[in-house]
């Protein structure tokens, strides 16, 4: 289970928690984490672009990285960028398995895509894969709608992005 997956499945459990004062401390304890967070990477990234250009896209362009930095808005790549680039990773997914995505609609506040797969299998397991990627590449989407793989679009879900204090979204 990667990070961001393992932290989605514990801000469920959160969120399930009856306890409201229980849910709101946990919430309030992951905001003030990630702002501190964000406020030291937001100085190694100042850092960094002094000195050049071309280390901030090389950490940019790490898989791990990458995602940290997306998610707290310090991407040297623009939200369009960063999601063409997770389709194209998609759709080399999907091309080796004889299907394909297609982007419907693209803003930060809603991505629709559509999937068509030749090979029988689980689309549950299609949907997680093309989430996983774009939630991933661009944790700040509003909402995500994945048409194609006969399933209902999911309300429930939080991306840890929404944890963002708003100044930071």
């Amino acid at each position: 289970m990667t990070p961001g997956a393992r932290i989605d499945e514990l801000l469920s459990q959160v969120e399930a928690m009856p306890d409201q004062a229980a849910r709101t401390l946990a919430v309030d304890l992951v905001r003030a984490v990630m702002d501190l967070h964000r406020e030291g990477l937001q100085r190694i990234v100042e850092v960094l672009s002094a000195s050049g250009p071309e280390m901030l896209a090389r950490l940019g362009s790490d898989d791990a990285v990458s995602r940290v930095l997306a998610l707290h808005g310090l991407h040297p790549d623009d939200f369009a960028t960063r999601l063409a680039f997770a389709l194209e990773k998609l759709q080399r997914h999907f091309d080796s398995r004889g299907g394909a995505i297609e982007i419907l609609e693209a803003e930060p506040d809603l991505v629709r895509v559509r999937v068509t797969v030749k090979r029988a299998g689980s689309m549950t397991a299609v949907r997680q894969v093309i989430e996983d990627a774009i939630y991933e590449a661009v944790p700040e989407v509003g909402d995500l709608m994945v048409e194609g793989t006969g399933e209902q679009h999911e309300m429930g879900f939080v991306p840890l992005a929404a944890l963002l204090t708003p100044q930071q979204a």
